[in-house]
């Protein structure tokens, strides 16, 4: 569904992308934002949580900016996700 909402907003994005210091990440959009999808089964944890936080620390300072959505975000309120990518298209066109 991220894929299609990249999309419809005319987004370039890669997926599954290996990113020295964070490791493999959902998207990487227009170079610099890392959108991740999240589900219960894997993020959870208090470590898997805690190793979430290091990555993100690690992409920023690589100079990417992560944004984080969770499963049931995705599925349920897909317009609000939308909403989100697309308040920072302006910023992802610069």
């Amino acid at each position: 569904m991220v894929r299609l909402m990249l999309r419809s907003l005319g987004l370039c994005w890669e997926a599954q992308v290996s990113i020295p210091l964070v490791g493999r990440v959902d998207f990487v959009v227009e170079k610099w934002l890392i959108i991740e999808c999240d589900s219960k089964t894997h993020h959870s944890s208090w470590d898997a949580q805690r190793e979430d936080r290091r990555r993100d620390r690690a992409a920023a300072a690589a100079g990417y900016l992560t944004l984080r959505f969770i499963a049931e975000e995705i599925l349920y309120k897909p317009d609000s996700v939308r909403a989100a990518i697309a308040g920072l298209k302006t910023r992802l066109l610069r």
